[in-house]
C-alpha cells in the first residue's frame, strides 16, 4: 500500500485496475503507461504577491483553466475510448479453418480469439500510423 504522499500512487492505482481488467498486453503497452506525461499542475504559473485577495484569485483562474483544459483532455480520451472503428472481425465456417488462417499468417501466437492488432501488425511487417505523435 502507498502513502497519501507517494507521488506514483495514482499511478500504481491505474496499473493495478488495468491489470485486474485485463491490463496492457504487451510490454509496449505497459512501458507507455509508465512513461506517460504526467497531469499538469494548474498552480505551477501562479505568481504569488504576497496579497491573500489577488493570490487566491489567480489561484482559481488557474484552477478553472485547469479544469477546462483537463476537460478537453478527458473529452479526446473518451472519444477515443468509446470509438467503435478501430477493430473489425474475420469469420471462418470453423475452429481448423481459423487455427490454419492463424498459423499460415504466422499470428497464433498473437492469439487464437481477440488479437492485439499492434502485435498482428509487428508479425505482419505492417507500418502502423503513428498516432501517439499526431501522425495518422
Amino acid at each position: 500500500m502507498t502513502s497519501p504522499a507517494d507521488p506514483n500512487a495514482d499511478l500504481l492505482a491505474q496499473l493495478q485496475a488495468t491489470a485486474a481488467i485485463g491490463g496492457p498486453t504487451s510490454q509496449a503497452d505497459l512501458l507507455a503507461q509508465l512513461n506517460a506525461e504526467q497531469e499538469p499542475d494548474p498552480l505551477e504559473g501562479v505568481e504569488y504577491s504576497g496579497d491573500l485577495a489577488a493570490d487566491s484569485t489567480a489561484e482559481l483562474d488557474a484552477l478553472a483553466i485547469g479544469f477546462r483544459e483537463r476537460t478537453k483532455r478527458e473529452d479526446e480520451r473518451f472519444r477515443l475510448a468509446t470509438d467503435s472503428e478501430f477493430w473489425f472481425v474475420l469469420c471462418f465456417k470453423s475452429r481448423a479453418e481459423k487455427d490454419a488462417f492463424l498459423h499460415a499468417a504466422r499470428l497464433f501466437h498473437v492469439g487464437d480469439k481477440y488479437l492485439d492488432g499492434r502485435a498482428a501488425a509487428l508479425a505482419l511487417g505492417v507500418d502502423l500510423p503513428d498516432i501517439e505523435n499526431g501522425k495518422e
